[in-house]
């Protein structure tokens, strides 16, 4: 059997991080380019079969003004515009929050391995999260929301590396493992990093994302 190449490490390096001001808030951005075409991406983001395998639980209609429901995160919303296999733009409705996020994939040109051959399609995923600039966002800042997705994509990336595999109990176990909690914390620090990079002072930035990971990992935060 082939190990898998992608690794908790991997996912900390092959994701691209940023965090910008937006007309409603903020938004918390994650890039990441897959070995596999746009359309074959696209069916992981948008068919509930395929969503379920590494995301969990889906319903609805990738159609604009469409519903959806993802009753695992006690999550639904709307489908606000589609262009397939391109972009997604949806609300994300969560308890009485009501954010935007905008999934676009992006055909890349096809790399050459060392010997010249055309080693296949490549596809880059951007996930835009826009959310609230309110009293959440002072409190944890943008790993809050940056984490959660952090996690999301490393299951993504097992999925697309091996689209057979059961994935939801083996990342369920990985996130209540010493490993799960140390990507936490790395992913953490990584919004960060990312939040500074934006313009943020440095001190609530980092206390911030101090009190996400502990959240995640129901720890008490060690701010000092």
């Amino acid at each position: 059997m082939t190990a898998p190449t992608v690794t908790p490490e991997s996912q900390l390096t092959d994701v691209t991080r940023t965090v910008s001001p937006a007309k409603n808030g903020n938004t918390v951005s994650l890039a990441q380019s897959f070995a596999v075409a746009p359309e074959e991406l696209w069916s992981a983001l948008t068919i509930g079969d395929h969503l379920g395998a590494w995301f969990g639980r889906a319903s609805g209609e990738v159609v604009e003004g469409g519903r959806y429901e993802l009753p695992d995160m006690e999550t639904s919303g709307r489908v606000v515009a589609v262009d397939a296999p391109h972009r997604l733009l949806l609300t994300w409705e969560f308890g009485n929050s009501v954010s935007e996020m905008e999934l676009l994939v992006t055909p890349e040109e096809a790399d050459e391995g060392t010997g010249g051959e055309d080693t296949g399609p490549r596809t880059r995923f951007t996930l835009r999260h826009t959310v609230p600039a309110d009293a959440h966002w002072a409190t944890f800042g943008p790993a809050a929301t940056g984490c959660g997705w952090d996690g999301a994509l490393y299951g993504l990336a097992l999925h697309l590396e091996d689209p057979s595999a059961p994935l939801l109990a083996e990342l369920g176990a990985f996130a209540a493992s010493p490993e799960g909690a140390a990507f936490t914390r790395a992913t953490a620090d990584a919004w960060f990093t990312a939040h500074v990079a934006s313009g943020a002072d440095k001190k609530p930035a980092r206390k911030a994302s101090v009190r996400t990971a502990a959240f995640y990992l129901g720890e008490e935060p060690e701010l000092s």
